[in-house]
């Protein structure tokens, strides 16, 4: 996908999407009747997040000149939608999240019209149409319980290929401004930082689906995550984790995953207070630049919606319109990004665009924390515990988007695809005698 290549500095623009989107019962997974006929687009699924955790194609150039990300991502969505033929059953959508989706999608499309750029946002609609496509592959495929610990166990490993290469590159002193990154969709270090906090809380409630030895890996997996977040010195990032970490605390588990929760809050709040070495930090917020310089970036979002309150300035054209509404007094001799997820969707898609945009992430929190009460009853299995990982997770991009500009990231719409899945498999699970 294309990716606005106007600024490169880190914290100015955020990479996009780039190469390589009511009722609950309370239930146990079961194998249900029909999980074939959709086994190759799920198979074709995995091998998509593999690429996109992998960045294979960035790393190895043959594969991005053939477009390998794009090839499997569209064998997947064509096997789906011949699997769904094949099998004779109708197109199932989640209420209310695919709604909202498809509802922000239209907003962000007519976003275009009006845009100051319509060629970029044009671009950056297109891709969003990626990320909302594989939300519907994720709903659709992933049919059982079981498809979905799959698919998560995938990503959570798939997460150490970002986290092992930024702790490489920090050991070999590979850093700008002080910082460590990747590569591709992980070469900014709060994109990096942002993606790997919320696969903490899914590694450590699958850590409760599995035998002891395979759970002292996952263990291993979150303190490489930790790791890798800490070495991006990615404010928003250490505050994203030090959330999901209390909240995994706060949520009702077992005595030693909250045991070692605290540890690692713990080590992470006493990295904060002493082995900080980025120049900006967590003292002296008052006078520090940077962060005056993101509080500007809202103001001139909000501006930018004030002149725009319908449909924004277009999609991804809020870095475009940055010089035009900065406030007095600020220096923009470089184009920024509004560092705010929910303000970035307000400028850029007008209320049109950020009603969806925002319902759609309070529906997914609510159904997350609903099936995870609900899940928490002996006869539903691990539904609660997964529910769970999903809604802190969901919090996790929340708390990192209060400081960054993520609307056109893959993560939120697979995190809420996920959480889809889940409640359709809980509802056709209910539906069965």
């Amino acid at each position: 996908m294309n990716s606005l290549k106007i600024a490169n500095s880190y914290g100015v623009a955020e990479q996009g999407i780039a190469p390589a989107k009511y009722a609950t019962a309370d239930i146990s997974f079961t194998q249900p009747r029909a999980l074939t006929g959709t086994i190759l687009s799920y198979s074709l699924l995995l091998l998509f997040f593999v690429l996109l955790y992998s960045q294979l194609p960035t790393l190895v150039p043959v594969l991005a000149t053939i477009r390998l990300v794009y090839i499997v991502g569209a064998a997947a969505i064509l096997t789906m939608f011949i699997e769904r033929m094949m099998s004779q059953r109708g197109w199932e959508l989640v209420w209310p999240e695919s709604h909202l989706l498809l509802g922000f999608l239209v907003a962000v499309a007519f976003s275009c019209f009006g845009a100051l750029w319509p060629h970029y946002a044009v671009d950056s609609t297109l891709d969003l149409i990626k990320a909302v496509a594989l939300y519907f592959v994720i709903v659709v495929t992933v049919s059982s319980g079981r498809r979905l610990q799959g698919l998560l166990l995938v990503m959570v490993f798939g997460g150490l290929f970002p986290a092992i290469g930024t702790l490489q590159n920090y050991s070999q002193g590979q850093l700008v401004e002080g910082r460590a990154s990747w590569v591709g969709i992980f070469a900014n270090p709060n994109e990096l930082a942002y993606s790997l906090v919320i696969l903490v809380p899914l590694a450590a409630y699958l850590a409760m689906e599995v035998p002891p030895w395979k759970a002292a890996v996952l263990w291993i997996i979150i303190a490489v995550y930790i790791a890798a977040i800490y070495v991006s010195f990615s404010r928003g990032g250490m505050l994203g984790l030090l959330a999901v970490l209390a909240l995994v605390v706060l949520r009702r588990s077992r005595a030693f995953t909250r045991t070692l929760m605290l540890v690692l809050l713990a080590a992470s709040l006493a990295l904060i207070s002493y082995g900080w070495s980025r120049d900006v930090g967590f003292t002296q917020l008052g006078t520090d630049s940077t962060l005056q310089e993101r509080l500007a970036t809202i103001q001139g979002g909000l501006a930018m919606f004030a002149d725009h309150p319908i449909s924004g300035v277009g999609v991804g054209n809020s870095v475009i319109a940055w010089p035009l509404y900065a406030p007095p007094g600020i220096y923009y001799g470089r184009w920024l990004v509004i560092h705010n997820t929910f303000v970035q969707t307000l400028s850029e898609t007008g209320i049109l665009g950020f009603l969806p945009f925002t319902l759609l992430l309070v529906v997914a929190l609510y159904d997350a924390h609903k099936m995870s009460r609900h899940g928490s009853q002996p006869a539903s299995g691990n539904t609660g515990r997964l529910a769970t990982g999903l809604e802190i997770a969901l919090w996790g991009f929340v708390i990192c988007g209060l400081s960054g500009g993520f609307a056109l990231s893959w993560f939120p719409y697979i995190l809420i695809g996920l959480t889809s899945s889940l409640k359709r498999i809980t509802q056709n699970e209910r539906r069965l005698p």
